[in-house]
């Protein structure tokens, strides 16, 4: 994990450049201990932050060609960087380094923007041609990597973390109603906003390009997605397997390159499973592998755990959240993901993330994304049955059969597959909800109806099927399973998942997080598999996984039905009377100031959780009442005291360069 901040055009003299740059460096700092780098000219100023991966000691940023005429400062990894490498010296490019960061480097200033096609991996970058003084900005197809910018007083600012961006004193911080309305209402901004006025992010898959004061952005990639089409010719079940099992296996072996010890998530899940079972058939020796545990609960699922552990021969080890680490760690939580949180799981990642980093782990390998590719949720089983309603009648046998497939859901939602029914019978329309299966979830969000201004809620679907108009071609063609599957990668997956559940929480814990089921070739090869070979009948998600692995996983593990991580949750972050924290963030001032929730319906929300029975608090109030504390940390700790964290660069600061004259100056 590294990161990048920057501006073009300031119209700063280089010393007020450079104070500026560090502050913005000084903000990112947490996610790239090791090494800190420069560069700045009249136009363009760089910052990076480095963890190290590959090739620690030449791999050093921000990265200049030989010619001196580009500069790439870049997060993340590039996995197949050893195949373009070999590529780009058969075309007689030199290397001086054996970093995947040279590859991106040479590769960018090769082929331009098409080396985007060729890129396996995980990243967010910014690539300056000094020569057309142009920048590129780039973000992965998944955003397992972020990347920030704003636009503010003719002066164009980036960064890794919003943060970087609000360490310039000269960038507005506020809330944004609109951004906090669609966080609620969707667990993510609408892809490209942010909670913030003025503050955008590059969506996953996209482009920027800045040059002589516009700003243009594009779509390099575009999910492949379920269409319901026929069997492919040739290809029979038994084949499939065969060649998931291939193409997995190669996403692994490549996310397994690195200098560094690596290690493995092992929730006692299918996906996590799966992965840490190639692993193991991939390394010799130990292999440590990593889980949450909270002992008591109904949800704990260490007796899974164990059984993997056990059957793949791994050094297992857990890490035990508590209501009281829920209650001390939140606040930072928020401040890290810098966006609002439903769950509480973000709290328990980040001690997973901990513990995998002090046990001398820097690459660790996990399951996300399988649900998205293999219809792993019940909001895929409620599309396929809403899909049959419309097309045959909302009859009683598909009552029957929702209720036979719904599972997760059910351990928190109140709704009954009837209830379910009846409501997209009334809001479906003729050709179904523009936004899939997903509606149901969207409007079940309190948080909406809690803000001062009322209504946008429909300016934010309008927002949010546009985009997917813009992003998907033929997506109103698309039934409710396809619309659905590609609003799960961008909600769940790309604006969740990878954020506030992989690159948030374990930001600063010196880990590096990939996932082989977001390899675009994992993934482009699901698209194409028929929707029965992923869900078979109503009941069984993810057939096909569980099919081709088999052989390799205990039936304890491969029946299993999906189960998402559950962690302690709101009823540990209750007002205790004691003035602490929840305490002196719920006084009706501080509500008032954000500027966004209304004062009288905040109330009346803490006093319905306030006087309940003990225990969990339920769904759909336990999401708003984590949302409504969100955005007041958010307020509190990046609008009204944002603290920039002192780091001594210079200790660090390990390649700065001078762009400034006709000759770039290396200090």
């Amino acid at each position: 994990m590294c990161g990048v901040v920057g501006f073009v055009g300031s119209g700063k003299r280089k010393q007020d450049r450079i104070t500026s740059l560090r502050r913005g460096i000084r903000a990112i700092a947490h996610r790239g201990p090791d090494e800190i780098g420069i560069y700045d000219d009249d136009e363009f100023s760089l910052g990076t932050v480095r963890l190290s991966v590959i090739d620690p000691l030449l791999g050093k940023q921000p990265m200049v060609t030989a010619d001196e005429r580009y500069v790439l400062g870049f997060n993340g990894e590039i996995f197949n960087y050893l195949e373009l490498r070999r590529e780009l010296r058969d075309q007689g490019v030199a290397f001086a380094t054996r970093s995947d960061t040279e590859v991106l480097l040479n590769s960018l200033a090769f082929w331009g923007e098409q080396a985007l096609d060729r890129l396996n991996g995980q990243f967010a970058f910014a690539f300056y041609d000094r020569e057309r003084r142009e920048l590129l900005l780039g973000r992965d197809p998944f955003g397992e990597r972020p990347l920030f910018y704003t636009e503010q007083d003719g002066v164009f600012r980036f960064a890794s973390e919003i943060k970087g961006l609000f360490a310039f004193p000269e960038v507005r911080r506020e809330l944004s109603a609109d951004g906090i309305r669609a966080n609620g209402r969707y667990w993510t901004p609408v892809p490209g906003d942010s909670c913030f006025t003025g503050v955008r992010s590059l969506p996953p898959g996209h482009v920027a390009r800045v040059r002589s004061g516009r700003v243009t952005v594009s779509h390099y990639f575009e999910t492949p997605i379920d269409r319901g089409g026929p069997v492919p010719r040739n290809l029979s079940f038994d084949h499939a397997k065969a060649e998931l099992r291939d193409r997995l296996d190669e996403a692994v072996r490549f996310r397994l390159r690195g200098d560094y010890p690596l290690g493995a998530f092992l929730s006692g899940g299918l996906d996590s499973s799966i992965i840490a079972a190639i692993v193991r058939r991939h390394t010799t020796g130990r292999l440590p592998t990593f889980s949450i545990t909270v002992p008591g609960s109904w949800a704990d699922e260490s007796g899974y755990q164990r059984i993997i552990a056990e059957k793949l021969g791994t050094e297992h080890s857990s890490v035990v959240v508590t209501g009281g680490d829920i209650r001390e760690r939140f606040p930072n939580l928020v401040r890290k993901c810098e966006a609002l949180l439903h769950f509480c799981a973000p709290v328990a990642s980040e001690m997973l993330a901990e513990h995998v980093g002090q046990a001398g782990v820097r690459i660790v390998l996990g399951g996300e994304g399988a649900d998205e590719s293999f219809f792993g949720y019940d909001i895929l089983k409620e599309a396929t049955v809403l899909d049959a309603c419309l097309a045959g009648g909302f009859t009683a046998e598909r009552e029957q059969a929702l209720n036979a497939g719904l599972n997760d859901v059910l351990h928190t939602d109140p709704m009954t597959p009837g209830d379910i029914l009846r409501f997209f019978r009334e809001r479906a329309g003729d050709d179904g909800p523009v936004l899939g299966a997903h509606l149901r979830r969207f409007d079940s969000e309190l948080l909406p109806g809690l803000l001062s201004t009322k209504d946008g809620v429909l300016d934010a679907d309008r927002r949010l099927a546009g985009f997917a108009r813009t992003r998907l071609s033929g997506f109103d063609d698309l039934d409710a399973v396809g619309r659905s599957q590609w609003l799960d990668f961008q909600t769940l997956l790309s604006g969740y998942g990878m954020t506030c559940l992989a690159d948030r929480p374990g930001a600063g814990c010196r880990i590096e997080a990939r996932y082989p089921f977001v390899d675009r070739s994992v993934v482009a090869f699901a698209a194409g598999l028929p929707r029965a070979w992923k869900l078979h009948g109503p009941t069984r998600e993810k057939h096909i996984l569980r099919e081709a692995y088999a052989d390799v996983l205990p039936a304890e593990i491969r029946d299993r039905p999906k189960f998402g991580m559950r962690v302690p949750g709101a009823e540990h972050l209750l007002p205790a009377g004691t003035g602490d924290w929840v305490d002196e963030l719920l006084s009706p001032r501080r509500v008032r100031d954000t500027g966004v929730l209304d004062p009288y319906a905040v109330r009346q929300l803490v006093d319905h959780v306030t006087s309940r029975p003990d225990g969990p608090v339920p769904f759909p109030y336990n999401h708003a009442y984590l949302q409504v504390l969100s955005t007041l940390l958010l307020q509190d700790s990046l609008v009204d005291n944002l603290v920039l964290p002192e780091v001594d660069i210079d200790r660090v600061l390990l390649r700065e360069f001078d762009g400034t004259g006709e000759a770039l100056v290396t200090r």
